[in-house]
């Protein structure tokens, strides 16, 4: 059989494979113009892309434009800090680049930008792979920013992860590198970003954790706020120790691998604990007096403006003596739980039996007509204790369950040395006086919670009398729970504190002496419209004859209103008016009582003039206040003579006898209204107060460097009780504060003036001069007596009051 053979197959010519070479080439060709055609549409895309986003964007800052939010600092006049002002979000302290240590900038730039010191502002690898996976994974854009980057989205742009404010943010940051240097962006990078608790910038954050300034931080420190930029609140030391040390690790081993440190520092700073500062100690007297700072802060913004007062970063350095501060707030908190003790306030009022307590609640819920109002005071039953959860329920009538809210005043709560455990200050069927205060909520009126029938309120106010800086202030018991301040916004009726200024007003006019006589006896005075009004005194008793010292320092009233009406009233509110009384005045006899009100921080001020020798001045609160930017605005206090200083020296000498005591009639030594107060050992001069029914109760007192003025009242102006006079009430807080001021000082004198004054021997019972038998007082020159004291067996003391006060 025989096969086929195929026919050789013939070689390709020269002209087809010229062909085949040239559709390759004419391919190629096509292929680099449709890759450059789609290179172009790209760019173009891309350059669209960028223009489309880049439209209104804010206008880029210069270093000289970057004042971001800061702090403002309150501070006493010995340099504590003791108050802060701030926007939420504005907790920052600008710090200058180079006070900021090397290794803290290292550490942030290991964390977050080891390569921020050569590119651009643009890590554009990181960036295209953020866009993939975000392309991919359908996430917003996350990581990869450059520190440029993290700038421009923390003072220029939002924080939103978007692609459109990624793109805004590369054109923003490309542009930032061109119109500031490195160090710029570093330092306005430093100060903005935020670090925790509230805190941006590095100086914040390093007071907070480490309670030192950030140029004293170490290599610990300094990678431990760097680490924690990736996640402030989850890398908090504070709360997430060990993440925050994981965190720490990275950023130290950062600094190694990118050659900011020796291998041996990194071993060293790694193995190290982490070490935070006592918060307590940090700012240990932040806070210690609020309504000063209180008061500051709404004269600062009445002065400069909200904005500049909470964003401005100012330095506010105040006249607050921090030992003084804490003194008066503790001698008023003492005061009024005293108070609190005599008249059962914020305690139980008494223990029912079991076989009472059916008929008690039986009784009360009768009596109940409607709701429980909020403005009513009740009885409340005790029914339930449980001193492990800190609780008290009680009932009022069919009202159960209700929560008794344990307030600060309440002892059980840990103030004071007299602490008691809440199962021994309450117990099942006490009764207790309270008010309704917090309703359970929706359509439902009754309330779930009472609180104790509030006690009174205190102020106090502390100044210098030649300065005039205020070094004390307390406007109540607790501003955490009443921000009204008494001692600068409470308008009460001064009482006979007032008398002080009618017998100034009289001594000037030299109508009076220390030695002029006064019947105390009843009398009826012509008042307003034909009405008619008889004065009486506290204690319900006349005393005959007395003179002008012991009238003022025993505070008899009958005597205080004749002095009035020999001065009359003009010259009387005139006087006030010249040593520094703003508020309005009573023009009727009731004036020299204090029925004129006015806050305890203004009759306090008239007692300065006294105090410093006649001269008037402002109450003072800040010594300077400096911005940022280095200016500085000083506070002094313009002072003028309103009263010759012999006469401030007088009527001061009368006002000593209210604490030292007198010479009666008698010729014996009688007690003043604040005689308590000679057992400190220092010479005080002042006056006690009171108002009808005990509304009020003062003690406005001084020394030669310090007047004080203490009030005590309740804020619905109920009575504080019978017997509760201003030397009971408020002299004692007086007491407590002077005796914390005046510790370890010696006592210093009222120095009299050189001239305007003269002194004689006076008869205790006629006021004349004493040929034997009398005792020294002073006078201005021409008033002392020229008439001698008349022999005892000459006249009887009937004939001597009919001869003197015959009408």
């Amino acid at each position: 059989m025989t096969r086929n053979k195929r026919a050789p197959r013939k070689a390709p010519s020269k002209t087809s494979k010229r062909s085949g070479a040239s559709i390759l080439f004419k391919i190629l060709k096509w292929l680099i113009l449709l890759g450059l055609f789609a290179g172009v549409v790209g760019v173009s895309a891309l350059a669209s892309i960028f223009y489309y986003y880049g439209r209104d964007l804010p206008e880029l800052l210069k270093r000289d434009d970057y004042e971001p939010q800061q702090i403002s600092r309150v501070y006493a006049a010995s340099g504590e800090m003791i108050g802060e002002f701030f926007y939420t979000g504005g907790r920052r302290t600008v710090v200058a680049l180079e006070d900021i240590p090397q290794i803290v900038q290292f550490a942030f730039m290991a964390a977050e930008d080891a390569d921020f010191m050569v590119h651009s502002g643009i890590d554009y690898i990181g960036m295209v792979r953020a866009f993939y996976l975000a392309a991919r994974h359908d996430t917003g854009l996350k990581g990869t920013s450059t520190i440029t980057q993290q700038l421009v989205k923390n003072i220029i742009l939002t924080p939103e992860r978007s692609y459109q404010r990624k793109i805004q943010e590369i054109i923003l940051a490309r542009e930032l590198e061109r119109n500031l240097t490195k160090q710029d962006i570093l330092y306005m990078y430093l100060n903005t970003i935020y670090l925790g608790h509230g805190n941006n910038g590095v100086e914040e954050a390093s007071q907070f954790l480490f309670g030192k300034s950030i140029k004293q931080v170490n290599l610990t420190e300094a990678a431990l706020l760097a680490g924690m930029t990736q996640s402030p609140e989850r890398l908090t030391p504070l709360r997430h120790p060990e993440a925050a040390k994981r965190r720490r690790s990275y950023v130290l081993r950062q600094l190694w691998e990118k050659g900011f440190i020796e291998e041996a520092a990194y071993r060293a700073a790694d193995e190290a604990p982490i070490v935070l500062a006592d918060r307590a100690a940090v700012f240990p007297d932040r806070g210690k007096a609020p309504y000063f700072n209180e008061y500051v802060r709404k004269s600062l913004v009445e002065r400069y403006g909200e904005e500049k007062v909470y964003t401005g970063g100012l330095r506010i350095h105040t006249t607050l003596d921090l030992k003084s501060q804490e003194a008066a707030e503790l001698a008023v908190r003492v005061g009024l739980r005293d108070y609190d003790t005599r008249r059962k306030f914020y305690r139980p009022q008494r223990k029912l039996a079991d076989k009472d307590v059916a008929p008690f609640v039986k009784k009360q819920t009768d009596g109940l007509k409607g709701p429980l109002e909020t403005t009513q005071v009740y009885e409340a039953l005790v029914t339930a204790v449980d001193a492990e959860k800190n609780l008290v329920e009680v009932q009022i009538g069919p009202h159960k369950a209700l929560q008794l809210s344990l307030e600060p005043r309440t002892r059980v709560l840990g103030e004071g040395k007299d602490v008691k455990a809440l199962a021994e200050a309450f117990q099942k069927g006490h009764v207790v006086r309270v008010m309704p205060f917090e309703r359970v909520g929706g359509e439902d009126q009754s309330f779930k919670s009472v609180r104790f029938e509030p006690g009174p309120e205190g102020a106090l106010i502390s100044i210098d009398p030649f300065s005039r800086e205020v070094v004390a202030l307390v406007g109540g018991y607790s501003f955490a729970h009443n921000q009204y301040d008494n001692a600068t916004q409470a308008r009460r009726q001064t009482g006979s504190a007032f008398k002080s200024l009618v017998f100034g007003a009289a001594l000037e006019e030299k109508i009076i002496t220390p030695s002029t006589l006064y019947l105390d006896s009843p009398t009826v005075f012509q008042m307003h419209a034909g009405k008619t009004w008889s004065p009486k005194n506290a204690d319900g008793q006349w005393r005959g004859p007395v003179r002008v010292r012991e009238a003022l320092a025993s505070s008899r009233n009958v005597v205080a209103v004749r002095v009035l009406d020999d001065v009359t009233i003009p010259k009387a509110i005139a006087f006030a008016r010249k040593i520094g009384v703003k508020s309005p005045l009573v023009d009727n006899y009731t004036m020299v009582m204090g029925s004129s009100e006015m806050p305890p921080i203004e009759i306090t001020n008239v007692y300065a003039t006294f105090a410093s020798g006649g001269l008037l001045g402002e109450p003072r609160y800040l010594r300077r206040v400096e911005s940022v930017r280095g200016h500085r605005e000083v506070f002094t206090t313009e002072t003028q003579p309103v009263i010759a200083p012999e006469v401030a020296y007088l009527l001061t000498s009368i006002l000593i006898s209210a604490v030292d005591g007198y010479i009666n009639r008698e010729g014996k030594r009688a007690a003043g209204t604040a005689g308590s107060l000679r057992a400190i050992g220092h010479p005080f001069a002042g006056k006690t107060g009171t108002t009808n029914e005990s509304k009020d109760a003062w003690f406005i007192g001084y020394t030669p460097k310090n007047v004080t003025g203490v009030w005590v009242g309740f804020s619905d102006n109920r009575s504080l009780g019978d017997k509760e006079y201003g030397g009971r009430v408020a002299t004692p807080i007086f007491g407590e504060y002077m005796k914390a001021v005046l510790k370890d000082t010696p006592p210093v004198a009222f120095e009299p003036p050189t001239s305007g004054l003269t002194s004689a021997q006076i008869d205790p019972a006629t006021g004349k001069l004493s040929r034997a038998g009398g005792f020294d007082e002073i006078f201005l020159i021409g008033t002392a007596p020229t008439d001698y004291a008349t022999s005892s067996t000459d006249n009887s003391a009937e004939d001597f009051i009919f001869d003197q006060f015959k009408q």
